[in-house]
């Protein structure tokens, strides 16, 4: 089986070779050859996933953060082909659900090179692909500040608390016409989140996801819509106290849409900003996706796929 490997040098902070290096040892090691691609920022990742595909990859391995992930899975979902997870971003929210060791790069390659595939959920809002989650409101802003001063030269801390100050300044509210499986609700809020499957909303990692093979998408709203709520959320989050319910109200669904009256809406999926225009159509695509774990990953017990 034929195996492209993507590896984003822009994922990230450190230096990318040491992730090239892994994928190549652990492909010696198995007596397989690949094709590696280093890339770097504005390369047009999905089309390249696309293609490898269409030339006769089996497996497309991707190396780098949620982002790059998201793009190569938007080419691979549905398709049958497998998807070999490099973790070598920031966050790593996909790679840490799919139980790929992120402190063992070696580890990391062996699994992506000579792993079993699994078959695991995926969303998409108005065609566009995402694994873990899409956000409106508070974090598109909030991203797009960090964005504005760290293009300007300023430091990560000084970039982080700076695009703080100047989200809470600007707090922008929504409001929105849920309608969640046909049971319409009209809401007005700074934050909403559309997850892929039932986030934990608690702990020191309130995004983690005890099942990935639910068919479902989970809908927080923040119910209190003043600045002093964004804060109270803050701090629970700092004290890795619980969330959903006490301070989101949760639907569960398996499409959701969203309607407002903008022309085009700011969306975080999987950290990257889209925009869109509403309305948001929401759905769950159930086992779409084929991702290779370790061959004794707790995921297998999930849905295990025939290679």
């Amino acid at each position: 089986m034929r195996t492209a490997v993507i590896l984003n040098a822009s994922s990230g902070s450190d230096d990318k070779q040491p992730a090239a290096d892994a994928i190549w040892e652990a492909f010696r090691e198995a007596g397989e050859a690949c094709d590696v691609l280093e890339v770097a920022a504005g390369t047009d990742i999905k089309d390249l996933a696309r293609r490898a595909v269409e030339q006769g990859a089996g497996r497309v391995i991707a190396g780098g953060g949620d982002g790059t992930l998201r793009a190569v899975a938007a080419a691979l979902a549905g398709t049958g082909a497998e998807m070999g997870l490099l973790p070598v971003g920031t966050l790593n929210h996909f790679a840490r659900d799919m139980k790929i060791p992120l402190d063992d790069l070696a580890g990391a390659a062996r699994i992506a090179a000579r792993g079993t595939s699994v078959a695991v959920d995926v969303a998409e809002v108005n065609g566009h692909v995402f694994l873990n989650n899409a956000v409106l409101g508070l974090y598109p802003v909030y991203r797009a500040e960090r964005h504005k001063r760290e293009r300007r030269g300023w430091g990560t801390r000084r970039a982080i608390l700076g695009a703080i100050l100047r989200t809470a300044r600007r707090y922008p509210l929504l409001t929105v016409r849920l309608v969640a499986d046909g049971l319409p609700a009209v809401r007005r809020t700074a934050y909403i989140m559309v997850a892929n499957n039932a986030h934990a909303m608690e702990g020191w990692k309130p995004w983690e996801r005890e099942r990935m093979t639910e068919g479902s998408l989970w809908v927080y709203v923040l119910r209190d819509r003043s600045r002093v709520a964004w804060i109270r959320v803050l701090m629970r989050l700092l004290r890795g106290e619980a969330l959903a319910q006490t301070e989101f109200e949760v639907f569960e669904a398996s499409e959701v849409r969203v309607e407002m009256a903008n022309p085009q809406v700011s969306i975080s999926l999987d950290g990257e900003i889209v925009k869109l225009k509403p309305p948001l159509a929401f759905r769950s695509r159930p086992r779409d996706l084929r991702v290779v774990v370790a061959p004794d990953s707790e995921r297998i017990g999930e849905v295990l796929c025939e290679r």
